[in-house]
């Protein structure tokens, strides 16, 4: 068997099997009326090695063989934007659950804190490595589904959100991703508040158990309508930049829900209850957490106050500048 029936016979055995009869013998053909040519031009045979060389300028069988696959990527041009879209929304929605469990780990957790935080590296990074295999995919289904092309096909231009043409290095694109992960994280902590999503504030490993204080449960749906309000915020920010007053309005409701929010908080003696573990270390973690919760319903409201009021100046200046 010479060199090019091997090689045909090598892209054969990689080919659609309904196809390689037809696809071999045109193949066969241009091989051979290309040696032919350089015969011809030589005015002798071609050695061995000349024809080792020119099967190379054809490329590897598998390479050669791969051009006449229908999918030859497990995601295509026109759905990887899309793709690469989702799955940065994806991992972040994760990573901000995962930093909270570690957080949990950290502090309550049996091991020392070196130990806590490889532990939970660990865990964190098999699980975005997870996520983002089951985000591939699902846009694997999307592209050979063919769902994305039928979108593509209907949308139109008059759907699309006002956004302005920012230069590629404008500090508001950073703006722009910083609102994404804001709703991203909003929608994972209402997925927890709600107990749809399965987040431990305590690993299960712990010595002790924590539990929220009887206040959450009165405010409940304020927490719900605070979170919606910033997320309606942010979307509003992205999508509707031009909406002005609606942003103005947006913002001074979630810094004036956040005060309100933060001042019944404070009335209440403790927004967190140890109830297991040794009584000497439950009752350092008890004041412990209460001494952090003191300063952060304090500081929460005040960085809300400062942040409204610095978007609100941000708003006004470019009113003005119209």
């Amino acid at each position: 068997m010479d060199l090019v029936e091997r090689y045909l016979g090598a892209v054969r055995w990689n080919l659609p099997a309904g196809r390689a009869d037809d696809i071999v013998a045109e193949l066969g053909d241009l091989i051979h009326a290309r040696i032919e040519d350089r015969e011809e031009s030589l005015g002798r045979p071609l050695a061995k090695s000349e024809i080792s060389q020119l099967l190379k300028e054809f490329g590897h069988p598998l390479a050669v063989a791969g051009q006449y696959h229908e999918q030859r990527v497990l995601i295509g041009p026109e759905v990887f934007p899309f793709y690469w879209f989702a799955l940065r929304v994806w991992l972040a929605v994760v990573a901000v659950i995962e930093a909270v469990q570690i957080g949990g780990r950290v502090i309550v957790g049996s091991q020392s804190v070196a130990q806590a935080l490889a532990h939970g590296m660990g865990q964190a990074f098999e699980t975005l490595l997870f996520h983002a295999a089951l985000a591939t995919l699902t846009f694997a289904v999307i592209e050979r589904a063919g769902w994305l092309a039928t979108y593509l096909e209907r949308w139109k231009p008059e759907e699309l959100p006002e956004l302005s043409p920012l230069p590629a290095q404008s500090p508001r694109r950073a703006s722009r991703w910083e609102g994404v992960f804001s709703i991203a994280f909003g929608i994972a902590f209402l997925g927890w508040w709600s107990g749809s999503v399965e987040l431990p504030l305590i690993p299960r490993d712990a010595d002790v158990t924590v539990h929220a204080a009887p206040i959450w449960a009165r405010l409940y749906w304020p927490v719900v309508a605070l979170v919606w309000l910033h997320i309606v915020q942010n979307l509003v920010t992205l999508v509707r930049p031009t909406w002005k007053r609606a942003r103005a309005l947006l913002i001074m409701l979630v810094a004036g829900g956040t005060v309100a929010l933060a001042a019944m908080l404070h009335e209440a003696s403790s927004l967190v209850v140890v109830t297991s573990g040794d009584a000497i270390q439950r009752l350092h973690l008890q004041e412990s957490l209460d001494r952090a919760f003191a300063i952060a319903v304090i500081a929460v409201p005040v960085m809300a106050i400062v942040q409204a009021a610095a978007e609100l100046w941000k708003l006004y200046r470019e009113r003005s500048a119209r």
